[in-house]
């Protein structure tokens, strides 16, 4: 049915001849204008007003009363009367007057801009809306202005349209009314080559086009009328005649076979380019005339692929058909551009040569400058149209473009269409389904064609781009390519090894040159560094990148190319498309990624061709090793995409639609929004996921309309307007400039569509203002009822059942916080740590806390204006309030009354009858609750009074932050919003074969790397050589290139992204049992069975380096998990020897620590009990912030040491992210403390219920032949062990293993003896099962002469208690005033402490603990220094290093090694597999030699090399060393004491008298002891034991656990006692 044929039936009119009487002439005299007003939902009629040839006037809604009024008249005359108030008015009988309809003559017969002063679009201008008799007079205006331009027609013109025309309702009224005369059919065609013989191809087959498209052509012939090539087809008409724009290609943009005077003038490119660019000829390249070939090929209309060098005339290439095009069918030519800076270059430089068709819409561009920007495209303006892809999302943009007859898309940097490009973009892939969907909606039966352009390409990106253009638009691209190279480029590579080589060299380049300069480098943070060092030295320069301030970035880009400086330090960021032609020195600081950036980047030089320029790389092979760090920093691995997944389906799990920010999402992914370009890495991953099927992403469409105008005009809004109490001076402006808007386009209210004008995103576009002063003014003016209120916001509220209740006690608990944290932030600022801030709100009482939920007000606070807020990378904060404290608590009162309100208010809305709450979400609108609120008599406090607006508002955006009730529509999308929808099912998992294109494109990426690094070791070897490298590299077969230069191990180096160099540094060492822990990149579960000396802590160092350098993990995404401080900071250490400063962000934690930060609290370990516990079963009630736990790779340290709820914790943290790998190293041989929980039977757990992967390490470097043999045999008796080979050792020494077995209980002397018999080189150790037979030990070697140390733990004694620790972080916590700790506080708090306690004997590990965490942590924060030493032990900084013995207790061994170790096992009463895990642990600590004194018979079966029996009875030792614990004194002596003990120092020397120790100095008791040890005292001197000398060993703060929380600590001393045996 044809699109007259539906209008026939829709509107009941009948036979065309019953309606029109053509036979009966009519009296064009006898006319009457009608404008009918239809309601907007009941679609009745509301109002008629008619205006009669005699001024007669009609104003009624009654339909009879106007037919009576019409009698007589022979014409009834309106704007669109014929689809539209003759739809409504000749619904039961058929009308039977003339209808003339000035709408679609309007066009026809005023082609030109600016039109007619009366028509905007298809629509009246007015500003007045409901006013039918106003509309008849402006409807009588434009017929009678149209009927002027007809008469002054030329007669073939008016014979040309009324033969086109007769026939057709539309027109054939108003051909009646100026009595037009049509012409023969036969002859139509010759009339209209004849009248257009120079404006149309002679050969256009006119005959073909009357037949089929006979209105079509009339609008195309009135187009070709115009003088101006900026008139265009109104988007109107293109909509009902969509072939227009086909009939205008037909007639003026198909090349005639036969050749005609009009194509040849036309098609001529080479004239044209003299027209608008004044040049001669094209650029050739080597004798080839390849940008010819290229613009006549898009001139005829081709599709097509250019591979044009840098500086080789791109740009020309599509401008000169673009402009041509627009010259001759007023086309529209797209460019499609990533970068911004080449958008506004080209731009500007078109301007300077007077062409200024060029228009950007793009975001460095104010409000005001895209609105302009938007009407010169919609005017017809401009012929080049410069986007970015991504603008391809926007409504806007898709509008405007519907509303042109867009000729060409042209997309630059194409090889972004290729994941074997250097470039790869995911959001390019959009570009074909949009093309497909504009020529869907525009009608097109043929494609739009496209030209692609890029600088280099190599064969596969070639066939790529083709490929995808086949299969999305079916079209062939036809290839130009040069095979000519730049000749007036040299290259040169210098080698410089450090940065100052670099620099001085670089310096010296600038001084010997005088022109234009680019300085290339690969860090952002470098340009600016570069730039004002050269400054410093005499050589100004500009810093550009893409991080910059857009006005920077503009006005230094300016600075540049007007030769302001001759100088600029940029990133790649810069250049791309800037033409500026005297460049003669381009200098790569960093070499670039690629081959293809570099021949990019340098090609920037000479572009001049009668310039010669100059190429310098200054290249030192750590240049590489930076790229492949940034890639991976940089890299959108699989993981990420599949938490991005995750948090798609989460947000669709109810709804498969969702409107949210790339920032929520973001959150909900669980990445840490410290994330460097967050935003666009969470839309590349939806443009992965859009690939592969797993959700479709809409434009970006906000659901907010501004509809339903109830006043008449704009002086009466502007009245209304400017008498509101709710419009500031301000706001008048805006609000008057909107409804203006809408009451110009009459029939607004019929649209609440993706594409309706009184969309909010679309009028703040159009009219130059930010969406948010678009909605304020939009919902005052509903407030004002100006604009009738609309119910755009859907609100979805919790579960049903508890979900009012559950959302009040949300609200309850975020008020709670919300008044503790406002009422802590002081008159200046608050600078505290996030973690800091949790951890006093819930030692205040606030117990429900936590960081997530502080951030969440935070955010709320500093966007609605009560605050100010400031947060790093490291979550500390600078909050400053906004208001004083007294306004700042009343308005959060209000806000929270307002919030009560509301959601007893969306409640009763959910649940009017059933009772049910409505999954389906609440439609309402702020104004509706606003007038509820003010009106309600009852409400719950009965104090809301005269809330405006803005708190409503204020309080909806509250609810849904804090997770009341989710919105959506409305207000709230004021940010960038994207539709998304979830196609495949919520249970499936975005997988590997999905990731294939991008995994390509990294894989190609790390490839590029290493070519390039081979290309600059080429340049310095040999230039020719260097040079075929390089176009054997473009013009190859890439496989074939990589074959001829890459060979044997070469290939298996370029896949890796690190350096041969690097790897061998790294990996080189490894074995392959080790290497298969390193390489195995897959198996989600790894259990690593580690035996001693295997290497264990070896290999997870090296793996972490594997997995930040070799894999996809980045360092926010990596944890690593261990038993204690002192491991989680070796680690660190060894970690920063490996990869340097990146260990710095690697987050290595104890289990308590983590989990402390779950809970966001300091962690210490008096607290520590049950914190793992409450942090999983936070994470299992999704009570953790998302970014803390989603973490790509967990790797834990002495697995076996795990207790239940350790294996809690990680099986929570693996089933709260089913992305997460694991890898856990233990060894279950080595599990000596069960007596704390630890089984090693949780490794086996891992095992199986993650289907993981178990792998055995039993090759021993650390021990001698014998002594690995004595350990199988040994630990061959436990009973259940996960390892099933035997240790194997690598040492090929024997070594020694001898047991002495003693009939005696004390072998303390035998033990002594054997050792003093010994010494000699190597380290020893001697082990004892308890921490007094261990302190014997020390006080027998020290009577040897032998110096010891002991390392053993204090019953009760906490490091963070000692009192140098305690004055340290006293210094450091008044002088930090910020979280983070200056380096002159530091050092300041140094000085102090050391100079108090400089003759302290404990002062040592205090300066360990320093110089460790100096070493650790690259910034020094303070939450992070609590927590470093409230974890910490004394025992974790014993300096061992000039001990001639270590004397230590087995438990505190385990990862200590020695050449000697002595064991002393007393014989013990049971033999449990604890026992027999303890002993073994002590065995293999020893490399050369072991020695064991033992009276059990534990050692019996095992393989010793030398048995020796003892059978001598020893006695105990003469002197005794007994060390006091918090056990030992008494306490309670101590708390009048606090001076006088902070006045003495760790290793002064006491006096003992009675159970008293006495200050030397002073004579005064300083200590007495406790009940328990005078009961030892006294058995000892049973023993003929006494005290005969006293020391202090610590000094330590105290206080009772059960102590009010006021009370002061109390300093207390813990000494060593030297008991001596009297003769």
């Amino acid at each position: 049915m044809s699109f007259w044929d539906k209008i026939k039936e829709s509107i009941n009119i009948g036979d065309r001849h019953s309606f029109l009487q053509r036979g009966e002439p009519r009296n064009s005299s006898l006319y009457a204008f009608v404008d009918v007003e239809i309601g907007f939902k009941d679609r009745k009629i509301h109002d008629i007003g008619a205006l009669r040839w005699d001024k007669a006037v009609f104003h009624s809604n009654n339909k009879q009363e106007l037919f009576d009024f019409l009698n007589g008249v022979d014409f009834v005359c309106g704007h669109n009367i014929i689809h539209h108030d003759a739809k409504y008015l000749f619904v039961q009988a058929p009308c039977q007057w003339g209808l003339v309809d000035t709408l679609y003559v309007s066009p026809l017969l005023f082609p030109e801009k600016p039109y007619h002063r009366l028509v905007k679009d298809d629509k009246l201008v007015s500003e007045q809306i409901n006013n039918p008799v106003n509309d008849c007079e402006k409807a009588f205006d434009l017929l009678m202005d149209e009927v002027a331009r007809w008469d002054a027609l030329a007669e073939e013109k008016k014979r040309i349209y009324a033969t086109l025309l007769y026939g057709f309702p539309e027109f054939e009224g108003f051909l009646d009314f100026v009595k037009a005369k049509a012409e023969k059919k036969s002859v139509l065609a010759d009339l209209v080559r004849t009248v257009y013989s120079d404006r149309i191809c002679a050969h256009a087959d006119i005959e073909r086009i009357i037949n089929e498209h006979p209105c079509e052509l009339a609008y195309a012939l009135s187009l070709i009328d115009t003088t101006d090539h900026r008139s265009i087809t109104p988007a109107w008409v293109l909509r009902n005649y969509p072939n227009v724009e086909y009939v205008i290609r037909l007639l003026r943009q198909t090349r005639c076979k036969g050749g005609c005077e009009y194509c040849h003038k036309a098609f001529d490119a080479n004239y044209n380019l003299k027209q608008f660019f004044g040049y001669d000829q094209f650029r050739t390249y080597d004798g080839e005339s390849l940008q010819e070939n290229a613009v006549y090929a898009a001139v005829e209309g081709k599709s097509l692929l250019a591979i044009f060098p840098t500086g080789g005339g791109k740009s020309l290439t599509f401008q000169l058909p673009a402009l041509m095009e627009g010259r001759s069918v007023h086309g529209l030519t797209v460019v499609i551009s990533p970068l911004q800076s080449l958008m506004k270059d080209q731009v500007d430089n078109l301007a300077e040569k007077g062409i200024t068709d060029a228009v950007t819409i793009n975001g460095l561009l104010d409000p005001i400058s895209r609105s302009l920007a938007i009407q010169r495209v919609m005017d017809g303006n401009a012929s080049l149209l410069y986007i970015a892809p991504e603008m391809l999302r926007s409504k806007t943009i898709e509008k405007i473009l519907l509303a042109r007859h867009v000729v060409r898309f042209v997309i630059d940097e194409a090889h972004c269409f290729s994941s074997w490009g250097q470039d790869f973009r995911v959001d390019y892939l959009y570009i074909g389904k949009f093309i497909r969907e504009y020529q869907k909606k525009k009608g097109y039966n043929s494609a739009i064609p496209v030209s692609c352009f890029t600088a280099t390409a190599k064969q596969k990106v070639v066939q790529d781009i083709c490929d995808y253009f086949k299969q999305t638009l079916g079209l062939d691209l036809h290839l130009f390519a040069s095979t000519a190279s730049r000749t007036n480029l040299r290259y040169s590579v210098i080698h410089a090894d450090t940065d100052d080589d670099k620099y001085i060299m670089l310096r010296s380049l600038i001084a010997e040159s005088s022109c234009p300069t680019i300085v290339y480098v690969s860090r952002t943070k470098r340009t600016k560094l570069l730039a004002e060092k050269l400054t410093r030295d005499g050589y100004k320069a500009l810093p550009f990148n893409g991080q910059m301030d857009a006005d920077d970035k503009i006005a230094n880009q300016d600075a540049f190319m007007t030769d302001q400086v001759r100088i600029i330090v940029a990133t790649s960021a810069f250049g791309m498309g800037v033409d500026k032609s005297d460049v003669g020195l381009v200098i790569h600081y960093d070499i670039s990624d690629s081959l293809e950036n570099y021949v990019q980047e340098a090609g920037r030089a000479g572009r001049n061709p009668h310039l010669d320029a100059r190429c310098y790389v200054l290249y030192s092979d750590s240049d590489l090793d930076k790229h492949f760090i940034l890639l991976n920093q940089t890299k959108l691995s699989i993981s990420e995409i599949q938490q991005v997944w995750k948090a798609v389906k989460e947000m669709t799990k109810h709804r498969m639609r969702t409107c949210c920010s790339a920032l929520e999402i973001a959150r909900k992914a669980g990445w840490d929004d410290s994330v460097s370009d967050i935003e666009t890495r969470v839309r590349t991953a939806l443009a992965a996921l859009e690939q592969a099927g797993y959700l479709e992403r809409g434009n970006n469409v906000p659901h907010v309309y501004a509809t339903g105008i109830t006043v008449k005009n704009v002086d009466e809004a502007h009245k209304r307007i400017t008498e509101s109490m709710l419009f500031e001076n301000d706001d008048i402006e805006n609000a008057v400039r909107i409804i203006k808007s809408l009451i110009s386009q009459k029939h607004i209210a019929k649209a609440q569509d993706d594409m309706a004008e009184s969309r909010v995103d679309y009028l703040a576009d159009i009219l130059g203002m930010s969406k948010s002063e678009v909605v304020s003014a939009v919902e005052r003016m509903r407030q004002e009822g100006i604009l009738a209120d609309s119910k755009d916001i859907s609100a979805y509220l919790n579960d049903v059942g508890e979900s009012e209740n559950k959302s009040r006690r949300l609200l309850e608990r975020f008020a709670k916080l919300e008044r503790y944290i406002i009422g802590r932030i002081p008159e200046n600022v608050l600078k505290i740590s996030c973690k800091q801030l949790n951890d006093n709100a819930q030692n205040e009482g606030i117990t429900t806390a936590t960081e997530k939920d502080i951030r969440t007000l935070l955010y709320f606070l500093a966007v609605k204006g009560y605050a100010r807020k400031r947060e790093d990378a490291a979550h500390n904060l600078e909050v400053a309030l906004m208001a004083d404290m007294e306004t700042t608590i009343k308005r959060f009162e209000r806000r929270q009354e307002i919030c009560y309100f509301a959601l007893d208010w969306l409640f009763k809305q959910s649940t009017p009858i059933t009772g049910e709450v409505n999954k389906n979400g609440i439609q309402f609108s702020v104004v509706e609750l606003l007038n509820d609120m003010n009106s309600s008599r009852d409400n719950l406090f009965g104090i809301l009074k005269d809330v405006r607006l803005e708190e409503v508002e204020e309080a909806l955006l509250y609810l849904s932050k804090i997770g009341a009730l989710k919105l959506e529509g409305g207000f709230l999308v004021l940010y960038n919003a994207m539709d998304i929808r979830r196609i495949k099912d919520n249970k499936l998992r975005y997988k590997q074969e999905d990731y294939r294109m991008l995994n390509e494109f990294y894989r190609q990426k790390i490839q590029q790397v290493h070519i390039v690094g081979e290309y600059a070791n080429l340049m310095v070897r040999d230039y020719n050589s260097a040079l075929q490298y390089v176009q054997d590299y473009f013009q190859m077969d890439y496989k074939r290139f990589v074959a001829k230069y890459f060979k044997g191990e070469r290939l298996r180096d370029i896949e890796r992204n690190i350096t041969p160099e690097k790897y061998e540094q790294l990996f080189g060492a490894l074995s392959d049992r080790q290497m298969e822990i390193i390489s195995d990149k897959e198996s989600r579960c790894i259990v690593v069975a580690a035996g001693p000396g295997s290497g264990k802590t070896r290999v997870l160092v090296h793996k972490l380096a594997s997995l930040l350098l070799l894999e996809d993990v980045k360092h926010e995404q990596l944890l690593m998990l261990t038993f204690s401080r002192v491991a989680a900071t070796e680690f660190k250490q060894r970690l920063m020897g490996l990869i340097g400063n990146a260990a710095h962000f690697v987050e290595i934690k104890t289990f308590h620590s983590y989990c402390f930060d779950l809970l966001g609290k300091i962690g210490n370990l008096d607290e520590a009990k049950d914190v793992v516990s409450r942090a999983a079963q936070m994470i299992n009630e999704g009570e953790v912030e998302p970014n803390r736990i989603a973490k790509t790779v967990l790797v834990i340290d002495e697995a076996q040491d795990m207790s239940s709820k350790e294996y809690a914790l990680v099986h929570a943290l693996l089933k709260a992210n089913e992305e997460m790998r694991v890898i856990a190293v233990g060894d279950d041989d080595q599990n000596i403390y069960e007596f704390r929980g630890s089984d090693s039977t949780y490794m086996a757990q891992l095992l199986k219920n993650f289907d993981g992967r178990f792998i055995e390490m039993t090759e021993n470097y650390r021990s001698s032949q014998n002594i690995v043999a004595f350990a199988n045999t040994f630990v061959g008796k436990i009973k259940g062990r996960m390892k099933s080979t035997p240790i194997k050792s690598v040492n090929k020494g024997e070594g020694l293993v001898c047991v002495t077995f003693h009939t005696s209980d004390f072998m303390y002397q035998s033990l002594v003896n054997e050792l003093v018999g010994h010494c000699g080189t190597g380290t020893k150790c001697v082990l004892t099962h308890t921490n007094e037979e261990a302190a014997i030990m020390v006080a027998l070697l020290r009577k040897h002469g032998l110096n010891s140390k002991l390392v053993q733990s204090m019953d009760g004694f906490r490091f963070w208690n000692m009192a140098e620790v305690r004055m340290f972080l006293k210094c450091v916590e008044a002088g930090a005033h910020t979280p983070l700790i200056t380096n002159e506080v530091w050092e300041e708090s140094k000085r102090k402490t050391y100079s108090v306690y400089s003759n302290s004997s404990s002062l040592c590990y205090l300066q360990r603990c320093l110089q460790l965490f100096e070493e650790t942590n690259k910034a020094k924060y303070l939450t992070d220094f609590k927590e470093y030493i409230f974890e910490s032990s004394v025992e974790d900084f014993c300096d061992l290093q000039n001990a001639d013995v270590v004397v230590s207790t087995i438990h505190k061994s385990k990862g200590m090694e020695y050449d000697d170790v002595y064991m002393l096992v007393s014989g013990p009463q049971y033999v449990t597999d604890d026992v027999l895990r303890r002993y073994y642990v002590g065995i293999t600590r020893a490399k050369q030699r072991l020695y064991i004194h033992t009276n059990s018979a534990i050692f019996d079966l095992s393989k010793i090399d030398r048995r020796v029996v003892d059978q001598n009875q020893y006695g105990m030792p003469d002197e005794i060393l007994l060390q006091l614990s918090h056990k030992d004194v008494n306490l309670g002596y101590f708390k009048s004491l606090k001076k006088e003990v902070l006045s003495l120092r760790s290793g002064q020397e006491l006096y003992y008298r009675n159970y008293f120790l006495y200050d030397i100095l002073t004579n005064k008791p300083a200590c007495q002891l406790s009940h328990k040890i005078q009961g030892e005292l006294s058995l000892w001197a049973e023993k003929g034991y006494v005290v005969s000398s006293a020391s202090i060993r610590f000094i330590v703060a105290w206080k009772p656990k059960d102590a009010p929380k006021e009370e002061k600590e109390h300093a207390v001393l813990l000494v060593d006692l030297t008991l001596n045996k009297q003769l």
